[in-house]
């Protein structure tokens, strides 16, 4: 684990490096990156992968070298994709009348929002109603707006059920709503056309077939279904054709479906977080953390001078501004910002955690200079119960098994980073 953490580090920092290069940032469509087992990813596909990330509309404004890591950062969750898509397909998760059942909704839903869209493009409001709204609302602009949407609205409205009664007659429809409330299994038939069938499986979840059901809100469900099926059943007779969107939507959940059966392996119950937080503790504290204030000095007899000005009255803050040799510190007057619990200077961190707000401490010697250190305000450290930390304990499981898991991937199907195709890599590859 160790050295796959470290050679991934090394990877970034390489891939910074190699993507801060216009030329090969944007890269030729058709550029191969990186291949994963025998499969590739493009300049293409990564591109594709910025458009669709949620930084796409700021990504432009970024500096050239926040572009690169970007970049970086999606090429490698990219390569993790490809191996999670390889190995899932490999167990033949693809071929799983779960996944099936999950593209095929995936369709339905498409086909069902495609064919209201062609319901909402028939609408338009007549030229003399039109007029007279504009006349109504003269000089009101959000009213007329709104006038004009309820109107599309209302009329709408009046469409789809109209068009929905005539695909029920067109498809001889029966609703048999009766057998909700008898005792039913997952193959009771509810509603019965020509092409399509809605079950009682289709509308409640495995393993609740046996319960009481909340009848209407069965009815409910039933009946949402029978409209999504019968307008997707004539957008597919109108020859919509979808089959792109279907397959990048399957590239994209074949993964993520394997990963969350990876998950129920990976944290299957309470027992296996609370197991884990006892073997690390560490999770459920949250640091002390200190404004700090404070001020750098070349040399002790220049620190202890300083000190007893301040100790006399002269204010800390105006002293470092003029006098303290940490940059930040000088341009910000002494103040420091926040500082977390295990992250600074050990010593001084001893310091803080023993004195009080306001109070100066002595002088303090590290490898940058001679310190003269307050706190502003604190907020201290506590420790979060099981409850609190149910969510952040899981999450924590499955970044370290799924960052093992990608590892024995690699060994499996083979990744050549050949954007960084150069000594680096070569050494990379020894380690």
């Amino acid at each position: 684990m160790k050295v796959y953490d470290r050679v991934l580090g090394m990877i970034s920092l390489l891939l910074l490096a190699v993507l801060v290069v216009p030329g090969i940032a944007a890269g030729n469509a058709s550029e191969v990156l990186v291949s994963v087992g025998k499969t590739q990813v493009t300049a293409a596909d990564l591109e594709t992968a910025v458009r669709s990330s949620p930084f796409a509309v700021q990504f432009n404004t970024l500096e050239v070298q926040e572009q690169a890591a970007l970049r970086g950062d999606l090429l490698k969750r990219l390569v993790a994709l490809r191996l999670l898509h390889l190995e899932a397909a490999a167990q033949g998760l693809e071929d799983s009348p779960e996944f099936r059942r999950e593209i095929e909704d995936y369709r339905t839903a498409l086909l069902y929002r495609s064919y209201i869209q062609k319901l909402r493009e028939q609408l338009r409001i007549p030229e003399k109603e039109l007029q007279e709204l504009k006349k109504k609302y003269k000089g009101q602009a959000d009213a007329l707006a709104a006038a004009k949407a309820s109107w599309l609205a209302e009329k709408f409205r009046d469409l789809r059920l109209l068009t929905l009664q005539m695909l029920r007659e067109k498809q001889h429809v029966v609703f048999y709503e009766d057998r909700i409330a008898q005792g039913i299994g997952s193959d009771t038939l509810l509603m019965q056309g020509d092409d399509i069938a809605i079950r009682y499986g289709d509308l409640v979840k495995k393993g609740e077939y046996a319960k009481l059901p909340d009848v209407e809100w069965v009815k409910d469900q039933l009946y949402q279904r029978a409209e999504l099926l019968l307008f997707s059943h004539a957008a597919a007779e109108e020859g919509v054709d979808l089959d792109a969107k279907v397959k990048a939507y399957a590239q994209e959940r074949l993964p993520a479906l394997f990963v969350e059966k990876l998950e129920q392996q990976w944290v299957p119950d309470e027992e296996t977080m609370k197991k884990y937080l006892q073997n690390n503790p560490e999770l459920a504290h949250i640091p002390a953390r200190w404004h700090v204030g404070q001020l750098v000095t070349s040399s002790y007899a220049q620190a202890a001078a300083l000190r007893k000005r301040i100790k006399q009255g002269e204010s800390l803050f105006t002293l470092a501004g003029r006098y303290s040799i940490d940059p930040y510190g000088r341009t910000h007057n002494g103040d420091m910002g926040w500082f977390k619990e295990g992250e600074g200077n050990a010593d001084i961190e001893l310091r803080l955690q023993n004195m009080a707000d306001g109070e100066l401490s002595d002088i303090v010697q590290t490898s940058q200079g001679y310190h003269l250190v307050t706190v502003l305000e604190r907020r201290p450290g506590k420790t979060r119960n099981y409850a609190a930390m149910k969510d952040k304990i899981r999450q924590s499981i499955i970044d370290e098994k799924l960052a093992a898991y990608l590892a024995t991937l690699q060994e499996k199907y083979p990744v050549d980073w050949k954007v960084l195709a150069n000594n680096t890599t070569r050494d990379l590859k020894s380690e």
